[in-house]
């Protein structure tokens, strides 16, 4: 699913070479690539490729259907394959993609069980986010609520569509989006962004998924490597206890600095 060669964006060549090496090597990539590989522009998932869908496809490909924001891994290919392939219902989920004012992309103070360190909303005054929205039939909204574990790890809202402009200039009215239910403020009230995903205007501290996990090492007293993360991906009360120092009570536990 994942090329090994795609270990290259770990910086820490101790853990790069761990990672290309190791039999477990896709569970890490899943961890360690999130939120994965997307267009940067309008697409039809179907079957799992994909292909561009032209300005005078938009209308017709999304009407009818259900605008969701796709703040994460839910914008990937490889994610939606992995959520809607083979499924008993139909994979086929147009995409769109446009720009969100005054928000930002940061990351959940909530651990996957895949070991990755998930995305939510934010607002930030003056910051403008790249993001996409999926456009999904009701059978499929009811899947993707399914694995978003709604409500345990994510709450589905609407929100007003006046910040976001797409590309297509077909803008949503509204548009429901998968809040993290855990909050995005980390020790001391930090807030980071997803590094991988482009914004304008951004106030918070930008990170990698790998900083992230890097962070998540430091809360436990230990050095980030492979076995770390598959610890977190086997072990959901030593996940939990992680995901307990983010917050900001605990905070003299949790410092990135």
């Amino acid at each position: 699913m994942f090329s090994i060669s795609d270990a290259r964006v770990v910086t820490d060549p101790v853990l790069r070479e761990q990672i290309e090496r190791h039999p477990r090597a896709q569970e890490l990539l899943r961890a360690f690539l999130y939120p994965y590989a997307a267009p940067d522009h309008d697409f039809l998932f179907e079957g799992g490729i994909t292909r561009p869908l032209t300005g005078n496809e938009v209308s017709a490909q999304i009407s009818g259907r259900i605008p969701v924001l796709a703040v994460g891994s839910n914008r990937a290919p490889v994610q939606l394959a992995r959520k809607f392939t083979h499924q008993n219902l139909s994979d086929v989920i147009p995409v769109t993609l446009g720009w969100m004012k005054h928000h930002d992309i940061v990351y959940s103070t909530h651990i996957t069980g895949y070991g990755a360190i998930p995305a939510t909303l934010a607002p930030s005054p003056g910051t403008c986010v790249r993001i996409a929205v999926t456009w999904l039939t009701p059978a499929q909204l009811s899947h993707m609520h399914l694995t978003e574990s709604v409500p345990a790890h994510y709450q589905y809202l609407q929100l007003h569509g006046r910040d976001i402009d797409l590309d297509c200039g077909s803008g949503p009215e509204h548009v429901g989006i998968y809040q993290s239910s855990s909050g995005y403020l980390f020790g001391d009230g930090r807030v980071f962004a997803l590094s991988s995903i482009r914004a304008t205007g951004r106030r918070y501290r930008a990170s990698s998924q790998w900083e992230m996990m890097e962070h998540a090492a430091q809360c436990a007293g230990q050095v980030l490597r492979a076995e770390f993360v598959l610890r977190l991906i086997d072990d959901p009360r030593f996940r939990t206890d992680i995901r307990d120092r983010f917050i900001p009570k605990q905070s003299s536990l949790c410092n990135p600095h």
